[in-house]
C-alpha cells in the first residue's frame, strides 16, 4: 500500500494503471505509424518525425479514452479484470466504445481545426491501441502478482470479521493463509509459523490477548520483513474502512490527521466554492428545465427543504429538487426505500441521476456543507443511530457532504446495519480526509452518476 497525504491506495493498481498506459501508448503511435507507412504511396509517405506530433496526439487520445471506458466498466477492480480475462466481455464493450469515441472525435476535429491525417492513422492507432491493452490484460498476473497471504492471529469474532472484510473488499489481492490461536498447544512461535507460510501481512485479530506473549513474535515478524498490523490497523490501511467493532477511543485522540492547520481548512473551503460554482453554472440551463418536468408532474413546490445535523452537532436545512409526493410523510418520519412508491414519476429520475442532489451547492455555498464529506442524516434518525452504533457521533467532526467515501465504496442502504457498514467508511473520511482525497471522491463520483449506481 502506498499513502499520500494521509489515504491509503493499492501499489498493485497503479503498477497494473501504469503498465497498461504505458503499452497503449507505445503500441498506438508503433501501429498508426504501420499503417501510414503501408497506405501511403511510395515517394508520398510523410517523414516520421514530422507524423510523431499527430501520433502522439492520437495515443493521448486513446489511453484516456480506453482508460476511463475500462474505469467505467470496473476493469480497473482486479477481481473482476481477472474473471474477464477468461470471457473478455467487458473488455470488447470497451475496446468498442473506445474506437467509437476517438472515431467520432477524429471525424469531428478537421471541422474544426484545419488538419490532414494520413491514410490509415486511426485504424494503425486502434488495432495498436487494442494489442496493448490485450498485452497487460493477459499479463495481469505477472504485473500484479499473486493475492498477498495474510496471517490471522485469532480463530475467534474479530479474526472472522477481518477474513469477511478481506473477502468482500479485497478484491483478491489478499489471501488468508491461517487462523491460529498462539494459546492452543502445537501452534509453536508465530514468528517461526509466519516465516514457514511466507506471509506478507501479519494481523493480530484475537479477542483477548491477555495471558499470552505475544508481543516479542510480532516484533520479530516485522524485523523479518512481514508487514504486522492489529486488527483495526490493517482494515484501515489495507481495505480503507475504520470497522467500528475494533476502535477505541483512543484511535482518533491520538491521530495527528484530525489536526487540520489553517492552509488546510482555508484550501479545502475554496475548492468546495470553486466546485460549488463551477457545477452550478454548468447545471443552472439544464435546472430550469427540471424544476419546470417537477412542476408539471405533480403539485407541490420544486424545492424540497429538511432538517439535517451537520458540523458539531448542528442542525441545518437542507436544500434538494422535490422528487417524492407532498403526502409522503404524513404518518412521520422514515428510512427512504429503493422504489419507493413515495417517489414521483420526475422524481425517480433525477433521484436515478442524482439530479435531485444539485441544490445542495446552495449549502456548500453557505458553508453549511462541504462538497465532499459524510452524508447528513436527519436528526430523528441520528439520535436513534447514536444509541444503537458507537462512535456514530465521530462524524460531526467534519462537515456533511454531497458526495462521499462512503457514497463510492458501499451500495446504497437504509437500515441501522447499514449504517453501521456506511460509518466505517466515514470514519476513514474523517480521519485520513484531504482535498487529495476529495479530488479521488469526486472523480469516482462521477461513475456513479453516469452509471445510475446506488439510486434509490
Amino acid at each position: 500500500m502506498l499513502r499520500v497525504f494521509h489515504h491509503y491506495f493499492s501499489s498493485r493498481k497503479l503498477t497494473f494503471f501504469l503498465a497498461e498506459s504505458s503499452a497503449i501508448a507505445l503500441a498506438c503511435v508503433l501501429g498508426a505509424a504501420s499503417c501510414v507507412w503501408m497506405f501511403s504511396a511510395e515517394g508520398s509517405r510523410p517523414p516520421l518525425l514530422a507524423l510523431l506530433p499527430t501520433l502522439l496526439a492520437l495515443s493521448a487520445a486513446f489511453v484516456l479514452a480506453f482508460q476511463f471506458t475500462l474505469y467505467l466498466l470496473d476493469l480497473y477492480d482486479l477481481r473482476v479484470a481477472a474473471e474477464d480475462r477468461q470471457r473478455g466481455y467487458r473488455f470488447l464493450k470497451a475496446a468498442g466504445l473506445t474506437a467509437a469515441a476517438v472515431g467520432v472525435a477524429m471525424l469531428a476535429l478537421p471541422l474544426m481545426i484545419p488538419v490532414q491525417f494520413p491514410p490509415g492513422t486511426l485504424l494503425g492507432g486502434a488495432m495498436g491501441a487494442l494489442a496493448g491493452t490485450l498485452l497487460v490484460r493477459v499479463s495481469i498476473h505477472a504485473l500484479v502478482g499473486e493475492p498477498s497471504p495474510v496471517l490471522l492471529i485469532g480463530d475467534g469474532v474479530k479474526a472472522r470479521a477481518v477474513m469477511k472484510a478481506i473477502e468482500q473488499g479485497g478484491e483478491d489481492s489478499y489471501r488468508v493463509v491461517a487462523m491460529v490461536d498462539p494459546r492452543r498447544e502445537g501452534v509453536g512461535p508465530l514468528d517461526e509459523l509466519a516465516a514457514r507460510l511466507k506471509v506478507e501481512f501479519v494481523v493480530q485479530a484475537v479477542d483477548d490477548m491477555r495471558g499470552v506473549n505475544w508481543v516479542e513474535p510480532l516484533l520479530r515478524c516485522r524485523l523479518a520483513g512481514q508487514l504486522v498490523y492489529d486488527a483495526g490497523g490493517f482494515c484501515e490501511r489495507v481495505l480503507r474502512r475504520l470497522p467500528v467493532q475494533f476502535l477505541r477511543a483512543s484511535d482518533f485522540a491520538f491521530a495527528d490527521e484530525l489536526t487540520l492547520s489553517p492552509v488546510a481548512r482555508g484550501l479545502k473551503r475554496g475548492f468546495d466554492v470553486f466546485v460549488a460554482s463551477l457545477l452550478l453554472a454548468m447545471a443552472s440551463p439544464f435546472l430550469v428545465l427540471v424544476a419546470l418536468a417537477i412542476k408539471l408532474d405533480s403539485k407541490g413546490p420544486v424545492f424540497y427543504r429538511q432538517e439535517r445535523v451537520g458540523l458539531g452537532g448542528k442542525s441545518y436545512f437542507l436544500w434538494k429538487f422535490r422528487s417524492m409526493r407532498t403526502d409522503a410523510e404524513k404518518n412521520g418520519a422514515v428510512w427512504a426505500r429503493t422504489n419507493d412508491d413515495r417517489v414521483t414519476r420526475v422524481g425517480r429520475f433525477i433521484r436515478k441521476t442524482r439530479i435531485d442532489e444539485i441544490p445542495q451547492v446552495f449549502n456548500v455555498l453557505t458553508g453549511d456543507m462541504s462538497f465532499v464529506g459524510p452524508r447528513p442524516e436527519r436528526p430523528v434518525f441520528v439520535d436513534q443511530l447514536k444509541k444503537q452504533i458507537p462512535f456514530y457521533g465521530l462524524r460531526e467532526a467534519v462537515k456533511p457532504g454531497i458526495t462521499g467515501w462512503a457514497q463510492i465504496r458501499y451500495p446504497y442502504g437504509a437500515s441501522v446495519d447499514d449504517a453501521r457498514n456506511k460509518l466505517e467508511f466515514d470514519l476513514y473520511y474523517v480521519k485520513n480526509g484531504s482535498l487529495f482525497l476529495d479530488i479521488g471522491i469526486i472523480f469516482h463520483t462521477v461513475r456513479h452518476v453516469l452509471l445510475a449506481r446506488g439510486a434509490r
